[in-house]
């Protein structure tokens, strides 16, 4: 063989090692996120039927549909309701006066096993009918529709907090 055979076929062996390397990072890389998806945000405990209508989730006895937090009307936020991850999607929080979030049991909202979230990360109240978001100094930041939040800001409808992993739209 020539030596331009040889190299041709060099070049061509050096770039199948690096596509090779590249399925694998790829292939650990998701298998990484994957595990810290599932990990973000354990399936949340049975709630005691007393708490079920405060939180505005239907009773577990109870067809789907009933007893909902309902939706906010003429652009006025009346619930949260957790998209992300996938393993709490659907759970909606009520707004009545002032919700906490955090990894803290006494949270309005919890977040367990998230390690991006403080204890007390951020508050969410009404003031004048209006509902309020605001960061709590939490180390990571609080993120609302894809910007930092510093302070507080007014919630409209549609409008989307992350908190860690964690991904709150407010309807």
């Amino acid at each position: 063989m020539t030596d331009q055979a040889l190299d041709i076929l060099k070049l061509v062996l050096l770039g199948l090692l690096y596509l090779f390397f590249a399925r694998v990072l790829w292939a650990v890389w998701s298998e990484v996120r994957s595990a810290n998806t599932r990990a973000a945000g354990p399936a949340m405990p049975p709630i005691p039927d007393e708490q079920t209508a405060a939180l505005g989730a239907p009773a577990p006895s109870e067809p789907r549909g009933r007893r909902r937090a309902r939706k906010g009307h003429r652009g006025r936020v009346a619930r949260l309701v957790i998209v992300e991850p996938k393993e709490r999607r659907g759970a909606a929080f009520p707004l009545g006066g002032e919700l906490t979030v955090g990894r803290d049991p006494s949270c309005t909202i919890t977040i367990e096993g998230d390690t991006f979230v403080s204890s007390t990360h951020l508050r969410i109240y009404e003031v004048e009918g209006q509902a309020f978001v605001e960061d709590l100094n939490s180390t990571n930041g609080t993120f609302h529709n894809g910007n930092r939040l510093i302070g507080a800001r007014l919630l409209h409808p549609g409008d989307r907090i992350q908190v860690g992993y964690t991904v709150l739209e407010a309807q």
